[in-house]
């Protein structure tokens, strides 16, 4: 008889912030489980649906806040007055919560930290090895917003000090500061599961259908009016919405537990709107789709993913003001043609993949 098979478990503390950070780490643990057998052990807020969503592997799940990340008013505006009494309320990390985590994480083999603190804590807690995984760390972001409030200051310097204990540090790509010693990876995205006509085939669309997908990063269309889109000869697939909805003409309301996967909605449309976040640039990059893009102007990260999209061509800018007006509408068909193939990416989920086995586990 041959030796039983360990599964090995894998901690991931994940900030709560958007669904980005939560799509880079399920991207990693899929193609780490492609080489081995792992039970991932998830802790954050981010709801189960979407692991579930994204792995194909069994993992146990902690819904526990881990992180405060920005709190918004809408999906494009931030709301700094209710994040420092957020971060106020949550910081410096009481022994209660890192008790919690500790247990939570107590099998584990390591950490993946995205971009939560309490999981760099946890793992030296537990004498385990963290790898805390970005392209932005939240001390980098607060900064920005110091000359509109100056008590981010205290907490800035705090979280700097969790960041340095990590035991290992990955930055993807595009990275919005290099640090010293980071290895870094190309943009990690999910890989697809379907293809182009299977996913048009599920929503009753033709093949000769222009498809346009609305994505504000898993929160519903609060930044645009729909009455325009029924005006429009193209297909309107509206993500990320609280209720279930018949389909109207041509709008398509898709629930964000809709069970179509989000990479798969992008390679089956023919344009993507929609703001600019880490996961969609990097499925986006990955799909070649076109992409009209919406900046956050506040947010720091945003200049760093627009840069990128420009040198790499991957679309046009959409102004928030003429997204819900309707008036970028005028340009669909131009934005429609910016399709462009270069061929095969490199997704940095393997690289990524690669690291951890070689080097952490």
């Amino acid at each position: 008889m041959g030796l039983p098979v360990t599964t090995l478990r894998i901690g991931c503390c994940i900030t709560p912030h958007g669904f980005g950070h939560a799509a880079r780490v399920a991207a990693i643990l899929a193609a780490i489980g492609q080489r081995m057998d792992i039970e991932p052990v998830i802790c954050t807020t981010v709801p189960h649906w979407f692991f579930a969503d994204s792995l194909s592997m069994l993992f146990s799940y902690h819904a526990s806040a881990t992180d405060i990340g920005l709190v918004q008013k809408n999906s494009l505006v931030e709301d700094l007055p209710a994040t420092l009494q957020a971060l106020d309320a949550f910081y410096p990390l009481s022994e209660k919560r890192i008790e919690r985590a500790t247990e939570i994480f107590k099998d584990c083999g390591c950490i993946l930290c995205d971009i939560a603190p309490l999981g760099i804590v946890a793992a030296r807690r537990l004498g385990v090895p963290s790898v805390l995984i970005e392209n932005f760390t939240w001390d980098w972001i607060y900064e920005g917003y110091l000359d509109q409030e100056k008590g981010l200051l205290p907490h800035i310097e705090y979280l700097r000090s969790i960041y340095r204990q990590a035991d290992y540090h990955l930055q993807t790509i595009p990275i919005c500061h290099r640090s010293p010693g980071a290895v870094p990876i190309a943009p990690v995205s999910r890989a697809r599961k379907k293809d182009r006509a299977e996913i048009r085939r599920l929503l009753a669309l033709d093949e000769q259908d222009r498809v346009v997908l609305m994505t504000m990063g898993g929160i519903g269309g609060d930044a645009y009016d729909i009455r325009p889109l029924q005006r429009e000869g193209a297909v309107f697939l509206l993500a990320g919405q609280g209720e279930s909805l018949p389909a109207s003409g041509n709008l398509r309301f898709l629930h964000r537990e809709c069970g179509i996967f989000h990479p798969d909605l992008i390679g089956a449309c023919d344009l993507v709107v929609g703001k600019v976040g880490y996961s969609t640039l990097a499925e986006v990059y990955a799909a070649e789709a076109p992409w009209a893009y919406i900046p956050r102007k506040a947010f720091p990260e945003s200049r760093i993913l627009v840069d990128f999209i420009r040198k790499n061509y991957m679309g046009a800018e959409v102004s928030a003001d003429d997204l819900h007006s309707g008036a970028w509408l005028r340009r669909l068909s131009d934005l429609i043609k910016m399709r462009r193939e270069t061929g095969p990416r490199e997704n940095g989920a393997d690289g990524a993949a690669d690291f951890i086995i070689d080097r952490v586990l």
